[in-house]
Order: C-alpha cells, then structure tokens, then sequence
C-alpha cells in the first residue's frame, strides 16, 4: 500500500474537506517517516513494524483520529476533552483543521502507549522512538533478555546486534557504523 492509494481514498471527499484530510495525511507521514501506509479497517493507517499507530477518515459531520486503543483517550483526557469522543475515535469539526500541536501529542503519546505495551505475554519486545523508528527489537525469557537483539539509530540504521542467554551476554556481538556497516565485532566469552 503507498500513500498514493491513500490520497485516492480522499478523494470522494469535497475539496474543503479533502483539503484538511490531506494535510493530516501529509503531517502524520513527515511524524512517521518509516510508517508504513495502508487501508485498514476501511481508513487510512499508519503502522510501525506491522502495529498500527494511528488512522483517520472523514464522515459527512466531523473528520475523526482512530488512535487504535480504546484506552488511549484517558492518556490525553484534558487535551481532548474539547472534542467529540468515542471509545476508539475522535472527532473533530468537518471544516477545520485539527491543530498540529494536538496531533503531534497524539502521536507522541500513542508511541509511548506502544512502548508501554512490552514485553508481551511471548516475551517479544519492540521499542520505538517518538518518530516511530524502531529502537530495538528483541525477546525476554523469564524477565531477561534473551536470544538475539538489535538496536536502532534514530535514523533506523543498525547500531548494534548480538544474543542473550537469560540475561547475560553471549556470542559475537557486532557494533555498526553510521550507515550500517559493520565497524567491530567482539566475542563475548564466559567469566
């Protein structure tokens, strides 16, 4: 899915409308620069590593932000309280624009809700950075790390990789340089 096949899908709105939509579309993908663009559900997606973060669309009355938990908008409860809810959605005037600031928070805390949420049950972790590039990814076993792991500059190229064994350091780790090549590898050896 591309954005092209985003702005496709806003095009049935009116021009006013297809207007506000656009800039949001616009300033969601210059916040989430490896976003992947999609249709999910029907609306316009963004998702980090396969989660989604946000969505938008526009309805005959309002336009809404789907911020994909129906926790999420008690983590903004006094920035929000302003606007029209639901339990997953919030709406905003079909006229004007929904301000840059309030998005910019929205995505900001939508980041750290997803952070929040790991490790998960399987011990998977994945940890972001508030432009929503990949941090580092990873498993835990038992509380530890463990198993192999990779960590992220800011800019998404590889930093660093090596494994775990239930907390500790094991094996070759490999240290990159800026533009992902490998600049050092150490072996890890037992104490």
């Amino acid at each position: 899915m591309s954005k092209a096949e985003l702005t496709a899908h806003l095009k049935k709105f009116n021009p006013e409308q297809k207007k506000i939509l656009i800039e949001l579309l616009n300033l969601i993908e210059s916040k989430l620069p490896t976003s992947e663009q999609v249709i999910k559900y029907g609306i316009p997606t963004f998702l980090i590593e396969g989660v989604p973060v946000i969505g938008f669309d526009g309805y005959k009355t309002h336009n809404s932000i789907f911020p994909y938990s129906g926790s999420f908008n008690s983590r903004l409860k006094k920035d929000l309280e302003k606007y029209e809810q639901t339990k997953g959605s919030i709406h905003f005037d079909v006229g004007k624009r929904i301000p840059k600031p309030l998005i910019n928070k929205i995505l900001t805390e939508k980041i750290q809700q997803i952070n929040d949420s790991y490790p998960k049950k399987n011990g998977e972790h994945l940890e972001f950075y508030t432009n929503g590039v990949l941090k580092a990814k990873g498993k835990y076993k038992g509380g530890n790390l463990h198993g192999d792991w990779k960590w992220f500059r800011k800019t998404g190229v590889i930093m660093r990789s090596g494994a775990f064994k239930n907390g500790e350091q094991v094996g070759t780790w490999i240290t990159y340089d800026s533009k992902g090549k490998i600049y050092k590898k150490t072996l890890i050896t037992g104490g």
